[in-house]
């Protein structure tokens, strides 16, 4: 009993660190958001161009300042890497969505070929063993007989 206590411990810690985590990239994405919105306000207060919206441009851009500076601060406490591909597809105005469904469809079309491969090997294989039991019944019945037995012996824990 006392032994499981120490795993228990072990396992809050972890989920304590998730959950440190998951609250910091939360907290990131609020602050991304944040500058978003500000980035479109000062576009607003810029495209109006009136002489009394330069106070208020001033505090928006202020206000963008200080979200990017507690990004920074914010960058090292998570640990999320993101693929070059899917920066280039946004340094391109792209969508990153667009390449994940490329992905996906990669993936997909990758393991049906993978599986393909795998089937025509396994259709191989029953073949020769057919054909060998058919013109050699002696010696592939000693043959596979012992790749059967390596086999269990292998599949065994």
């Amino acid at each position: 009993m006392h032994r499981n206590q120490p795993d228990q411990q072990q396992s809050g810690s972890s989920n304590s660190n998730d959950d440190f985590h998951d609250r910091d990239r939360t907290a990131m994405e609020s602050k991304i958001r944040e500058a978003l919105e500000t980035l479109s306000q000062i576009r607003v207060t810029v495209m109006n161009n009136e002489s009394a919206d330069e106070q208020v441009l001033q505090q928006r851009v202020d206000r963008l300042v200080r979200g990017y500076s507690e990004m920074h601060d914010m960058k090292d406490r998570l640990n999320i890497s993101v693929p070059e591909e899917v920066l280039a597809y946004i340094k391109d105005d792209r969508n990153p969505d667009e390449f994940t469904s490329q992905f996906m469809e990669r993936v997909a079309s990758e393991n049906q070929f993978t599986n393909g491969k795998i089937s025509a090997l396994t259709n191989f294989k029953q073949e020769y063993e057919k054909k060998l039991r058919e013109f050699f019944p002696e010696e592939a019945a000693e043959r596979l007989g012992q790749d059967q037995n390596a086999q269990a012996s292998v599949s065994r824990p």
